[in-house]
């Protein structure tokens, strides 16, 4: 059966949104007001699809005519591992490899299927087609108990009309199953390839490799803030606890500190070994010297406090707590692409990069959980009571450190 006008027009739609930039929420709720406005009376288009994300497991858009509004959300993996997610007709579809079913919701026996059924034949859906497009991989989906082929877009097209689709419009849904996907596999790719550029090197850097920033010394010099933080006795916890448990610590540890700095505006550079090194960025307007260093330093105070909080929950479970120090330092560093022309990483160095390390050692040598360098003292407009000149290997001379008021008495005790 060939394809009506109207839906040759939508392929064809959908296909130029394929090569364009775009919200995915846009192209679903543009394509249900199309079809609307040709005459098809659709109620809910669903869209989803699985995720090659560390933390989020699947896609799900769903347009409804009457809000004509597309509502977005990505499901956590432990979500798509649920009973819930996987009692579905998607999951059906996908993990079945079905590309194409129709029910009909106006037969009861059919609406009991699957809940979302039920729940769609209770507001009046009569009708309900399924498509799905394998992208053809060979990845495994493992921890939602998938296997290859299952990547790909899943999509449904419902209606309240009496009787349902005809044959015609069915086979014209069916024929917009390709177009769709690749409309979905591109915009959601592209989105997938920032959240992971996001998730893996962080945002400022992420952004900055997808606007192009990717050859090997590609880079500039920048002003910021420096966070550097490195967990104490970490071999001795490698020694002492079994993996599982020794990488639980050390994600508490991240968790205080990395997630401390994300939540005040910071960007995570990396995770150097059980080391976090962090910058926050300097901007004329948005992101003034002063304000960045408070916002390094109240990181600082905010990572001190989760670890306090956490260490209570792990010395009730009879797990060692968790401690480490701070080092906060601010100038001139380079950032950008070093390493070799197959494998590069995005990175500050300079010498204020050396440095705050050099000061976070001193936390503890001095017993000192917070130690600040005197740039970073002269940027941030708070009180921080000065501890000498310090020795810091590599440093000539020194450095001159700092720390907050609170934690003076504690120099030499450690």
């Amino acid at each position: 059966m060939s394809q009506s006008p109207l839906f040759r027009g939508i392929s064809d739609w959908l296909l130029d949104r394929a090569l364009r930039d775009g919200a995915l929420t846009d192209t679903v709720t543009e394509l249900g007001r199309k079809l609307v406005q040709g005459g098809l009376p659709i109620y809910r288009i669903n869209v989803g699809g699985l995720l090659l994300h560390p933390v989020l497991g699947a896609l799900d858009l769903t347009w409804d005519s009457a809000t004509d509004t597309c509502r977005s959300l990505m499901a956590p993996r432990a979500m798509a591992r649920t009973p819930a997610f996987q009692n579905a007709p998607f999951f059906h579809l996908v993990k079945e490899h079905i590309p194409f079913e129709r029910h009909r919701l106006d037969d009861p026996a059919v609406a009991k299927k699957f809940p979302l059924f039920e729940t769609l034949a209770q507001a009046g859906v009569t009708d309900y087609v399924a498509l799905f497009e394998s992208y053809g991989r060979g990845r495994d989906f493992a921890w939602a108990g998938l296997t290859t082929g299952v990547e790909g877009t899943p999509a449904s097209f419902s209606t309240k009309r009496h009787g349902g689709f005809t044959d015609q419009e069915v086979a014209d849904l069916r024929g917009l199953s390709v177009p769709l996907a690749l409309a979905v596999k591109t915009v959601s790719e592209q989105s997938l390839a920032a959240a992971l550029l996001e998730v893996y090197l962080g945002k400022v850097s992420g952004g900055n490799v997808l606007a192009g920033l990717v050859e090997r010394g590609d880079g500039r010099v920048i002003e910021c803030a420096l966070w550097y933080s490195d967990l104490r006795g970490s071999t001795a916890l490698a020694a002492e606890l079994d993996i599982e448990t020794y990488f639980s610590a050390i994600n508490d540890y991240f968790d205080c500190t990395a997630g401390a700095v994300l939540d005040h505006g910071g960007e995570v550079l990396k995770f150097i070994g059980d080391a976090v090194m962090a910058i926050f960025p300097f901007e004329d307007g948005q992101r003034p010297a002063s304000a960045m260093c408070n916002a390094a330093l109240m990181t600082a105070r905010e990572s001190r406090a989760r670890a306090a909080l956490r260490n209570k929950t792990r010395e009730e479970q009879g797990l060692t707590p968790i401690d480490f120090g701070v080092g906060l330092h601010a100038g001139k560093v380079m950032y950008g692409n070093v390493g070799t022309e197959r494998r590069l990483d995005m990175t500050v160095t300079g010498p204020a990069a050396n440095e705050v390390a050099r000061l976070e050692s001193l936390c503890k040598r001095l017993g000192i959980p917070i130690i600040a360098s005197e740039r970073f003292q002269a940027l941030y407009q708070g009180d921080l009571a000065p501890l000498g000149r310090q020795e810091a290997a590599g440093i000539v001379g020194g450095l001159e450190a700092f720390t907050l008021a609170e934690f003076e008495h504690l120099a030499g005790a450690g």
